[in-house]
């Protein structure tokens, strides 16, 4: 019995030693069971308290590197004196105070809906200096088993990280735990192409009971991107030489419409366009200045906001409503495409699959490469070949194929023979002139 109670004082002794603090050599590390805690008084509080700041490492190392970020830090005036927040009380002023000012209004509505609707919900209430890695890889494993896709987690990981980095540059916090977790890695992906008979039979339809067969038809042909489609205007179409300058795109954000410049000096292009779609860029300012001298003019032209008004819209862009309002290409592409595609018995692509189709189809081709970055509008030729990499390598077989034949080397592969001694030799039958005939041997491949 004596020995029992003394084995269990024992117990309790050693798991006391190992979660209470104890001193190494270093100066504000102490070490606490398996980790190291760093602690740092940083500045004093209203009360005139010294306020400590406490910050976890694994591995003696971190500890070391951790304090002498925190020392220089405070050193530059850093980690002030705040009160407690909540990661909740830090995402709504990182969105008031940065991400407003910083971003487009189409990006700032997507990070307030990401925070609104998922990041405050589920680590809101949490005390901002004790958000641990931890918490946040299970956030990330609860949104992928609740059916959000890689690719949302991992927008998810991207602004939970930048608000979290603006409270360490603010001094509310001494490191970034996102830093330290692991995002689902994003998944390549499948595009879903029409071949070129199919894309034939959806024209073909289009133009049969479709209001919008202009707009697929320079999707296809252009491989535009849809916001730089319904943001094309009229005087930024040139059907004399026949070509399209990528000049804007259209946005929505709730019921307002937003005209901008691309994000990048690549997206901002001229686009090449072939004489069938001029003919019918033709076709379709006719009908639109046929429809306008027969409506009245509405005074607030692209800024209605009457779904019932009967004028026309001058808002000067090619690819309009009826009334020359600008398109709603959820609308488009949620019902007039869907029924083309079912009406001519294809499959349910995406309308951006138009565009994938229109890459595919050029570099099936042959079109070098740098040409099709060009007209998608793409940053490099590398995000082009990586994207549309399936097709690349179909164009490297072709290309080994398209050399043998244009150095004549395929009748001269039937001519080589294995020797006694393994080796290859050449033959007869037309290779009298081939290198290394007269010496039976194999010529340098230098």
């Amino acid at each position: 019995m004596f020995l029992k109670a003394q084995d269990a004082r024992d117990d309790r002794i050693t798991a006391m030693k190992r979660w209470t603090k104890r001193k190494t050599r270093y100066s504000g590390i102490y070490r606490r069971g398996d980790s190291y805690v760093v602690v740092l008084t940083a500045g004093y509080g209203p009360d005139g308290r010294k306020r400590q700041l406490h910050v976890t490492c694994r591995t003696l190392q971190e500890a070391l590197d951790t304090r002498a970020r925190l020392r220089a830090q405070v050193a530059g005036g850093g980690l002030p004196a705040a009160p407690r927040l909540t990661v909740a009380q830090l995402l709504d002023r990182w969105l008031r105070d940065y991400a407003r000012g910083a971003v487009a209004p189409t990006t700032y509505a997507d990070y307030e809906r990401i925070v609104r609707r998922h990041l405050t919900p589920a680590l809101g209430s949490t005390p901002l200096r004790k958000l641990t890695p931890a918490a946040i890889q299970a956030y990330y494993s609860a949104k992928l088993a609740s059916g959000l896709s890689t690719t949302t987690v991992r927008y998810h990981h991207v602004v939970l990280r930048e608000a979290l980095q603006h409270g360490v540059r603010w001094g509310l916090l001494a490191a970034n735990p996102a830093d330290r977790t692991s995002p689902p890695r994003p998944r390549k992906p499948e595009h879903q192409v029409l071949d070129t008979e199919q894309v034939r039979l959806f024209l073909a339809e289009a133009r049969r009971s479709s209001p919008y067969y202009s707009l697929y038809l320079a999707a296809v042909l252009t491989g535009m991107r849809a916001g730089e489609l319904l943001g094309l205007a009229w005087d930024s179409v040139d059907l004399v030489t026949g070509a399209l300058l990528v000049r804007r795109t259209l946005y929505r954000l709730g019921r307002q419409i937003l005209l901008k410049e691309p994000k990048s000096r690549a997206s901002r292009r001229m686009v090449p366009i072939p004489p069938v779609l001029v003919e019918e860029l033709l076709a379709l300012r006719r009908r639109q200045e046929e429809t306008r001298r027969q409506l009245p003019l509405c005074p607030d032209g692209i800024n209605c906001r009457d779904a019932a008004c009967a004028g026309w819209h001058e808002t000067g862009l090619v690819f309009t409503q009826a009334n020359g309002k600008p398109l709603h290409l959820h609308n488009v592409a949620q019902g007039d495409f869907k029924r083309v595609l079912r009406r001519a018995g294809l499959p349910l692509i995406r309308f951006h699959d138009l565009r994938h189709g229109h890459a595919t189809w050029l570099l099936a081709a042959g079109v070098h490469p740098k040409v099709t970055q060009e007209r998608l509008g793409h940053s490099s030729v590398g995000i082009t070949l990586d994207l549309y990499s399936h097709t690349v390598r179909g164009l490297q077989e072709r290309a080994a194929q398209e050399l043998e034949e244009r150095l004549g080397l395929g009748r001269l592969a039937r001519g080589w023979h294995r020797g006694p001694s393994g080796g290859v030799l050449p033959g007869g039958s037309g290779l009298e002139g081939a290198p290394g005939a007269g010496s039976g041997g194999v010529a340098d491949g230098t």
